[in-house]
Order: C-alpha cells, then sequence, then structure tokens
C-alpha cells in the first residue's frame, strides 16, 4: 500500500475546458483561499495520477468553488497541463498536482495556486520537476506561469513540497519551494506582477538537515506572534529521522533558526490554545520506534506550543494517540494515525482544533477502512477526553467501511461556507473500488455535523472512472 493514495483519472481537453465556473462578485474578497473572489474559499484536491489523454499519471488538479452551503460538484473545474493557457504538455508520469499551495502572489485580491510537478523533465534534466502558479480571477483560476528554478543548484524533483505565507513580513503572500534531493528552499517573493521568479527569489539551505535527503514537508503559520509567517521545515537529521525544524522569518535577513518542534512525517499550524501565537501539531504514522520518543503503536500526533521565541521550551509537548484517555478506537500495528493532520476552529471559539486522519484503521472485517478523529480545543490546548470520530459507518456519513476505501488520507479544515466555522474536508481515495470520494462536514457551534453533509464522486466531477480515479488526496485552500 503505497503511503498517499493519489487522485487519478482519465481527462480530455473537452472536459478540462467545460466545467463551469462559480460565478464571482464584482470585486474580490482577498480571503485566503478563495480563487474567484466571491467571499467564499475554494478547495483544491490533487490528483497527479490523473490521465490526461493517452498521457498516464500526466496529473490534474480539481477545484472545488465554495458557496453557501458548501462546495459543490457543479461547480467544480478540473486543471491539466492540456488545459489552455497552462504551460506546459500533459506526459506521462510528469504528476502535475503533486503537491498544492495556495497565496494572493501578485496582490490583486484572488488567491493563486501554486501546482508542483515534481517529476516533469525540463531542460535542466530529466525528473527536474517544476512549480507552475495559476492565476486567480473573478472567473476563477484561469492561465498560469512556471516559475524558473536555482537551476545553478539542478535540484531533482522540485516542486515536491510546496508552502505559502509572508515570509518577509511585508504584507505580501510568498512562496516555499523544496526539492527531493536537494536541501535547499527557495522563498520565492509575492509582489504585483507574474514574472518567472515573481518579485524575486530568495532561499536558504537548513544545514542541520542530512545532505542529499530533500526536504520532505514544508508548513507556514506564524509561530512566534510578530506578524510574519514561519516555516516548519520536515526532513531527516544524523542520526535522528522525521525531524520537524523551526525557522522564523525565512524569506528576509531576519531569518532565525529557532529550534524543533516535535518529529513528525506530517505537520500542521494554529492557534490551538488561542494565546497569539500559532502552536504545531506533529503526526507520527508509524509504530513505536527508540528514536522517536513520540511514537505510539498504531501512530500518534504531538502538539508543540509557540512562544515569542518560536516553540515553546517552557511547556512541554502533548502526545495524544488512540490509546489516549478518551480518544475513539485502539492503538494497532498500522493503523497510521497521524498520517493527515489539519488544524482549524470548528465551533467559531477562537482556537485551532485538530483533525487527524487514520487511512489504515480497520473497521470490523474491513482492514484499512479509515477514520477520522477531532480532538478539541480549550484554553488548556487540545482536549482529548471529549475527542469523536468519523468513518464511514458514523450515521449521516454516505457509504459504508469497506476494505481499502482509505477514509482520511487526507483532511482539511476550512470554512468553505463564511458562517465563521471551519468545516471539515475528507478524502477517501480507495472508496467505489477505487474511484474515491470527497465529503465535506460543517461546523457549528459546538461541533461537526453530518446534516447539510456533501459529497462527490469522481463521475460527478467530470473524472471518469478509469483508471481507478483515487479521488481525495491531498487538498490545500
Amino acid at each position: 500500500m503505497r503511503r498517499h493514495a493519489l487522485l487519478a483519472a482519465t481527462l480530455t481537453t473537452g472536459l478540462l475546458t467545460a466545467l463551469p465556473v462559480t460565478t464571482a462578485s464584482a470585486a474580490p474578497s482577498h480571503l485566503p483561499g478563495d480563487f474567484n473572489g466571491d467571499g467564499y474559499r475554494d478547495l483544491a484536491v490533487s490528483a497527479p495520477l490523473a490521465a490526461a489523454g493517452s498521457a498516464d499519471h500526466a496529473g490534474a488538479v480539481l477545484i472545488a468553488y465554495g458557496s453557501a452551503s458548501g462546495p459543490k460538484a457543479a461547480g467544480s473545474k478540473v486543471i491539466s497541463q492540456s488545459t489552455s493557457g497552462i504551460p506546459g504538455t500533459s506526459e506521462s508520469a510528469d504528476n502535475f498536482g503533486a503537491t498544492t499551495a495556495t497565496g494572493d502572489f501578485n496582490s490583486d485580491g484572488y488567491a493563486d495556486l501554486a501546482v508542483g510537478t515534481p517529476n516533469e523533465s525540463t531542460t535542466t534534466g530529466s525528473l527536474a520537476g517544476a512549480v507552475t502558479v495559476l492565476w486567480g480571477s473573478k472567473s476563477g483560476l484561469s492561465g498560469g506561469t512556471s516559475l524558473t528554478p536555482p537551476t545553478a543548484d539542478k535540484p531533482k524533483y522540485f516542486g515536491r513540497t510546496l508552502a505559502a505565507g509572508d515570509f518577509n513580513g511585508d504584507g505580501r503572500t510568498d512562496l516555499a519551494v523544496g526539492a527531493a534531493n536537494y536541501n535547499g528552499i527557495s522563498v520565492y517573493l509575492g509582489g504585483t506582477g507574474k514574472g518567472a521568479t515573481l518579485s524575486g527569489r530568495t532561499g536558504f539551505t537548513p544545514g542541520i538537515l542530512t545532505q542529499g535527503t530533500g526536504i520532505r514537508s514544508l508548513t507556514a503559520g506564524d509561530i512566534n506572534g510578530d506578524g510574519t509567517d514561519d516555516l516548519v521545515v520536515g526532513g531527516d537529521t544524523s542520526p535522528k529521522t522525521d525531524r520537524q525544524l523551526v525557522y522564523l522569518s525565512p524569506g528576509g535577513s531576519a531569518r532565525t533558526y529557532a529550534g524543533e518542534a516535535a518529529q513528525g512525517d506530517s505537520a500542521a499550524v494554529g492557534d490551538v490554545d488561542g494565546d497569539g501565537y500559532d502552536d504545531i501539531v506533529t503526526g507520527l504514522y508509524g509504530d513505536v520506534r527508540a528514536d522517536q520518543t513520540n511514537s505510539r503503536l498504531g501512530g500518534s500526533v504531538t502538539l508543540t506550543y509557540g512562544s515569542a521565541k518560536g516553540p515553546d521550551t517552557s511547556r512541554a509537548p502533548v502526545t495524544i494517540s488512540q490509546n489516549t484517555p478518551g480518544v475513539p478506537g485502539a492503538g494497532e500495528a498500522g493503523d497510521w494515525f497521524g498520517d493527515s493532520v489539519a488544524l482549524g476552529d470548528i465551533n467559531g471559539d477562537g482556537r485551532a482544533d485538530l483533525a487527524v486522519g487514520a487511512q489504515h484503521e480497520g473497521i470490523g472485517s474491513a482492514t484499512d477502512a479509515g477514520t477520522v478523529t477531532i480532538v478539541p480545543a480549550s484554553s488548556k490546548g487540545l482536549s482529548p477526553a471529549t475527542s469523536y470520530s468519523y468513518s464511514q459507518n458514523t450515521a449521516g456519513v454516505p457509504g459504508t467501511a469497506e476494505t481499502a476505501d482509505e477514509f482520511g488520507t487526507a483532511v482539511r479544515l476550512v470554512d468553505t461556507n463564511r458562517d465563521g466555522r471551519a468545516d471539515l474536508a475528507v478524502g477517501a481515495p480507495g472508496e467505489n473500488a477505487g474511484d474515491g470520494t470527497l465529503l465535506f462536514l460543517r461546523g457549528t457551534s459546538t461541533r461537526l455535523t453530518t446534516k447539510g453533509l456533501v459529497s462527490y464522486g469522481a463521475g460527478s466531477v467530470g473524472l471518469g472512472t478509469h483508471p481507478q480515479p483515487e479521488l481525495g488526496s491531498p487538498i490545500t485552500g
């Protein structure tokens, strides 16, 4: 079973250009993730295994536009390198859309989408990788610009990791890009244009990382509360693995290495306790290992608090697993609890709640059926005693928990219906023999609800059902 099941589909040029787009308002909303400026945040669902014409695994991105009732299949759009205005050509195994990040990179009020194509071969070399910025507008995402990579360093799989944020404190959104065989991080500075380096490029190399292993994850947020976004960088160091390093103000001369968050393969950033500092949740999907003090049977998540100096060394990190009192289920080998994590304010109380995916959780006789656990936040941090979970056997959730559904492969918490509460997007890429399903549960003043749940599969958004689209991983917005 591969680590992140990926959305794949058979596409044609006609499908890529004919899908409808949500009607937008006259003035852009300036909301993060709002591609068409209509005041509702949108979602991008990666499809790096999608076929475009005869090109297998060329890749695509599904755009789910928000509305008063959440994302709708009828308003979605599929974009690939076969779409008019998008640079490049759909080629087999390019994996366009393997990673995405959203931000207003040209400061026009519409959110844009950065798309990584890590297996793209360019004039720099085979598997050099590429990053394309798709531009937001009143009609949604259209057109794009290929970013110029740091060719002097000749990274491979460029665009394997992406994160967006204001990394230099100038009020504009920047883009951080990592590669797989190269420890340098390129920071493209946001501005007012659509150039191949946006408004300039800078970067740095986290020297503490083991050279040559590459950057495995990038996560942005304001950890020290100074109004400038910081960067959590995942990679390996000798002898430790799965480390998450924190860099403050990584886009300028004020860049500072501020230490580590707890070990993890995945990360999410948000203010869990409402103290004005973003906190870091890291997920370790594997089982107990001697070199990982926060590893637990079946996987775990660990909260590292933020402070004015970065990670707060005065407060002990808090590790939660399915064997923590109050957390549904039980830690079992291979559950992958923590492989996907997301933070967002579900009930509108000003604190970020935690969603944790366990895509290989077994339910009855169904192996790899998958679950998502919600750990609510409080002024004291996360509250595992009040946790609750969802599966496809939960009342109100469409479908049935079946072997290899992998419900929870991707999770995302974002307010898509503009009610001030984060909604939960869940990917189940193995649903319907690999076609895949997306589900959206609304936030309320108390908790998530299945009332008004929105769901749709590959066929309903024009992706087709062959070969096995696996709709549902990863999700950004």
